[in-house]
């Protein structure tokens, strides 16, 4: 049997620390060799002998035989440079969440990681959702047909002086609609409108546009009076919905064309709607075990873009925006020849659905 990976968990106050520290421990490929946290607490709860605890980061950073590092959020990762300075200290790295600095930020990890041969994981847990696992499937296989376009949706319940319409709910969305299309946009635009007096806008209009000739409309608003959250990937022979307020049935299938055909081996006629009733499934798992098999493989781990991708993409709409909805051309992310970012792209380590 191979030698398990030995990780240290860096904890913060947001509570899931603990969770992805669990997760990590209980996978036979891993060892849980360290807990990184500013509160207080015994060695021994909650884990075994093998698990230490400190306050210090360095601690891990000077540990030879830890292999890699986790991260419970993109703000413990991106704070004083930790994941940087963890990627030169030769250590593999795991961030629960996207990261949220800047482009050329993220670049930096991707260069260090790609210099060192580590791995670098940034995991939304949007990803990793069953139902979004599944859409992957159907898309692999054909079922929707050719893709036409995306269109994404997500509003806040209620305008927030300091909500930014575009890194706090766009984001993730931007991210999600580069995994399912499993590609980047060449040239973005967009367009707002603050009805609040709000120094930041109220509602965002964005079109994403790939050399593909698919586009992705982008529709962001904290003045729709509900939280919402829906993705929409239109197709010549079906349209896959993702709702985030049905978790129980959060992918549903509609039919499309005018006449009968088939679909998964069902037969169909138009206007019908097939939904996909998911089972709870656990994110944190399924994101560790996936980190884990790409550390230890020793072959090709161009599994995606890079963790920047993303970033670049609501940049590039930022620049739009402030340019009056401008068409901005959205820079290729600079590639490592032996990659070793894997970002976005989750099919590849999907369990079977």
């Amino acid at each position: 049997m191979r030698t398990p990976v030995s990780v240290g968990v860096v904890c913060g106050s947001n509570g899931l620390g603990d969770a992805l520290a669990r997760a990590f421990d209980a996978l036979p490929q891993a060892t849980l060799r360290w807990i990184c946290d500013d509160v207080m607490r015994a060695s021994s709860i909650g884990y075994g002998p093998s698990t230490a605890w400190t306050r210090d980061f360095d601690e891990l950073l000077q540990d030879e035989d830890l292999d890699a590092i986790a991260f419970a959020s993109a703000e413990l990762a991106e704070r004083g440079g930790r994941a940087l300075t963890a990627l030169e200290c030769e250590k593999h790295v795991y961030v629960d969440g996207l990261l949220d600095s800047t482009s050329s930020e993220a670049d930096k990890l991707v260069a260090a990681a790609a210099r060192g041969g580590r791995r670098l994981l940034t995991q939304a847990q949007v990803l990793l959702r069953p139902e979004v696992l599944r859409l992957h499937r159907l898309i692999d296989r054909g079922a929707l047909g050719e893709v036409f376009y995306v269109h994404a949706r997500r509003y806040a319940l209620r305008p927030d002086l300091d909500l930014d319409l575009l890194r706090d709910l766009g984001l993730e969305q931007v991210a999600l609609t580069l995994d399912l299309l499993g590609d980047e946009p060449v040239e973005v635009e967009a367009h707002g409108e603050s009805y609040l007096g709000r120094q930041r806008p109220d509602v965002i209009f964005a079109k994403l546009s790939f050399a593909t000739g698919i586009g992705a409309y982008l529709h962001l608003s904290c003045l729709e009076g509900e939280s919402a959250e829906r993705i929409s990937v239109v197709g010549s022979k079906a349209t896959a919905v993702l709702d985030a307020g049905d978790p129980e049935r959060a992918l549903s299938v509609y039919v499309n064309g005018s006449t009968p055909s088939m679909f998964d081996e069902l037969p169909v006629e138009p206007g019908d709607k097939v939904a996909f009733r998911q089972a709870p499934d656990d994110g944190f798992r399924l994101g560790c075990s996936r980190f884990l098999t790409a550390v230890r493989s020793h072959g090709d781990t161009s599994f995606g873009r890079e963790a920047s991708a993303a970033l670049a993409v609501v940049e590039a709409l930022e620049l739009s925006y402030r340019n009056r909805g401008a068409t901005e051309p959205v820079a290729p992310r600079a590639s490592a020849p032996d990659q070793n970012v894997i970002a976005f792209r989750t099919r590849e380590f999907g369990s079977p659905l």
